[in-house]
């Protein structure tokens, strides 16, 4: 249970000042809505450059070592974030906040590849993550407008992380040799790393100003922190039953119902009607996730590698998505934005069935038999 428990509580101590850092650098420091895109987008490219490191560095060196040495690092940068926020400095923030980034991209590929080696299932161990994340969510809503005291409560969460992954067994490290640029590797999940980044371009494009668009239809803080909540606990349940089905099939699946579930946010005129979206919108996540998840591993010998590669895949659509998001909202709204994340999805699954197509893959998929010339 113990890589359940950090699973969990590293989520909700990573994920969980997410919902407050747009508030934060709105309400703080009059930040602009490119100004949080700026944020995110940078968060996000710390985050990729230390996921595919240290992703191959577990593979070449170890799990353990990165795993401890992630946590603890994620844990003070987020204590570090917390007293930023006394000192009014926006540039500090910043500063910190993509330090956050960095060292929350450190550890998760060691994690996963250290549970799928144990013989956990991949949807199973992921609904802990998402289970985390809305605690993580919840929680830091109920602090209101006590920034620092959420900030503090999230990084005691990373430090217990910390200590119960000092416990965990490793069996005998069977280290290997990885290309700093793995190409054949790339080539391999190409169907996968291609679609995921173009519907999560999109879908930062929504989550980078997503509180501000709900205060901006009625939600109070607590309600910003309940909507997470609802997207993050629906995602639980759902994730343990995916085990069984194909994972080009989920993240097929997952990518069409996010196209639908962006547009369903255009008829939201109350805060309260996103609920049923939040739920479509968790299946929709959980489905690609967990299927991307097992599609890289289960193809893939490097596996924390081909993992820290998908986490980096999710984090350029990180810092795109963000960029671009913050530019639309100011320029079309709200609405134009998850607009084109709706779009943005139809591509992502276009792209997916080409690759899919190109690699033989579709045929066995839909049980189509293969014309040969």
């Amino acid at each position: 249970m113990k890589p359940q428990t950090i699973q969990f509580l590293s989520s909700a101590g990573t994920f969980g000042p997410a919902v407050i850092v747009p508030v934060i650098l709105a309400d703080e420091y009059g930040a602009s809505n490119g100004m949080i895109g700026l944020v995110a987008g940078s968060f996000a490219a710390a985050s990729l450059l230390s996921t595919y490191m240290f992703g191959r560095a577990s593979d070449v060196h170890g799990r353990r070592l990165i795993l401890v040495i992630g946590l603890l690092a994620s844990a003070f940068a987020t204590l570090g974030q917390a007293f930023t926020i006394l000192t009014d400095s926006l540039l500090l923030f910043t500063i910190v906040r993509v330090l956050l980034g960095f060292c929350a991209g450190t550890f998760p590929a060691a994690l996963l590849a250290y549970a799928y080696e144990n013989k956990n299932k991949m949807g199973r161990f992921s609904s802990w993550g998402a289970a985390g994340w809305g605690i993580g969510s919840l929680s830091v809503g109920l602090f209101g407008t006590m920034y620092v005291a959420a900030h503090i409560y999230c990084a005691a969460i990373l430090f217990i992380s910390y200590a119960v992954a000092l416990k965990l067994t490793f069996a005998p490290a069977g280290k290997m040799r990885v290309p700093l640029f793995p190409i054949a590797l790339i080539r391999q999940n190409a169907p996968v790393y291609a679609s995921v980044l173009i519907r999560h371009t999109g879908a930062n494009m929504v989550w980078v100003t997503y509180p501000l668009f709900l205060i901006s239809i009625g939600a109070n803080g607590l309600w910003v922190g309940l909507i997470y909540a609802v997207n993050a606990f629906a995602q639980f349940f759902i994730m343990k039953q995916l085990d069984r089905y194909d994972p080009a099939r989920l993240v097929g699946f997952g990518i069409a119902l996010s196209s639908v579930t962006f547009a369903t946010y255009l008829f939201v005129d109350e805060y309260w009607k996103i609920i049923p979206s939040q739920i479509l919108l968790a299946t929709s996540w959980a489905s690609l996730y967990v299927g991307s998840l097992r599609y890289v591993m289960d193809k893939s010998r490097e596996k924390a590698t081909a993992t820290g590669m998908l986490s980096g895949t999710i984090s350029i659509a990180g810092i795109i998505g963000p960029l671009i998001g913050g530019v639309c909202a100011a320029a079309i709204g709200f609405g134009g934005t998850i607009a084109i994340a709706s779009v943005l999805s139809l591509v992502a699954l276009v792209a997916f069935l080409y690759e899919l197509n190109r690699s033989g893959e579709f045929y066995r998929l839909f049980a189509i038999r293969q014309v040969r010339s």
